[in-house]
């Protein structure tokens, strides 16, 4: 194969505040010839995801922030394009550690690792990324292993419009729960309501959280699914109703502040209400990940499910399409379309 010149994203500075354009650099390299046992991956599309902000400051939980110069991390589908990998054959499709970059070469292993993948019959490929991917995972095992719902429950849910969200959202729905929404523009406060049938939905930026809750749940929060933490959390832990269940997932608000977090002041209610709240990591939940995507993808076939994709054009895009996530300015599902 004639020589390949690939653009990736290098990590250039710390943010010192917020993720900017400028903490990255993009450069050009000619990639070497494949050596036996490495794969030639094409990215087709990439994603991003809040705590990438945190890899690139304080290391998150590892304290190993991704050093000066080195490749952004990230992950994505792609085609194999050249294989000297026996597992491997050119034009098989997978899904793996790629990088913020056009090409990546893999052993299959160790190096960006990656695995085959199929597109769900009758579904996009892009559904591999998120409805069929870990924030599909993540949504349905959160709903059935820790939220517990029972119908007439007011489910509460955080970042209701993002990837997460708006599948428990529609989740908490089929389970016969009442759902309200906190969420961050009007616009998407009418997708709640509208496309994923929530009988409410607050906006954050604009309304007095607290008191929104006390209008839309006057007997109480029965769950919260929390993707935000910090004091939208606290808010909702001084509304919860006796015996709720309040579910830690993520902590989008405090992604910023490089692990000294706001602890909520409200914690206590949880001793009051004879509440519990939990938290989980989706990768413990791995071993029946098939589980959770024949259910999804049944709902999705069948239209009982939907989704909002919002896709950047381009390598060209991948700091934006960050930016755009960390600051709640995306709507849907936020990918890069590669090539």
């Amino acid at each position: 194969m004639s020589e390949i010149v690939n653009k990736k994203w290098v990590v250039a500075s710390r943010p010192e505040v917020e993720v900017e354009t400028a903490n990255f650099e993009l450069v050009e390299e000619t990639l070497p010839p494949l050596e036996p046992g490495q794969l030639l991956l094409k990215a087709r599309f990439l994603g991003v995801n809040p705590p990438m902000r945190m890899a690139l400051v304080s290391g998150g939980i590892s304290g190993r922030p991704i050093p000066i110069g080195r490749t952004m991390y990230g992950s994505g589908l792609a085609e194999v394009v050249e294989s000297q990998n026996p597992n491997f054959a050119s034009g098989d499709l997978v899904m793996g550690d790629l990088g913020w970059q056009q090409y990546a070469i893999s052993d299959g292993g160790r190096r960006h690792a990656v695995r085959k993948v199929t597109a769900p019959e009758g579904l996009s490929e892009t559904t591999l990324m998120h409805v069929m991917g870990g924030s599909g995972a993540t949504a349905y095992f959160g709903m059935i292993e820790y939220c517990k719902p029972r119908v007439g429950d007011t489910l509460v849910v955080s970042t209701a419009a993002g990837t997460v969200g708006s599948l428990v959202c529609q989740l908490g729905k089929l389970q016969g729960c009442r759902v309200i929404g906190v969420t961050g523009s009007d616009a998407k406060c009418e997708y709640v309501t509208g496309e994923l049938g929530a009988e409410a939905a607050i906006n954050y930026k604009t309304e007095d959280v607290a008191a929104r809750l006390q209008e839309a749940c006057p007997d109480g929060v029965d769950i919260y699914f929390d993707n935000v933490g910090g004091e939208i959390l606290d808010a909702v832990l001084g509304q919860i109703a006796f015996g709720a269940r309040v579910v830690l997932c993520g902590g989008t608000s405090q992604y910023n502040n490089d692990l000294d977090w706001y602890g909520p002041k409200n914690y206590f209610n949880l001793v009051y209400k004879q509440a519990e709240m939990y938290g989980y990591y989706v990768a413990n939940f791995a071993h029946r990940n098939a589980e959770a995507y024949a259910r999804l993808g049944t709902l999705l076939r069948e239209g009982r499910m939907t989704y909002k994709e919002d896709v950047l054009e381009g390598i060209d895009n991948m700091p934006n399409a960050l930016i755009r996530i960390l600051r709640g300015d995306n709507f849907g599902i936020q990918l890069v379309r590669v090539s």
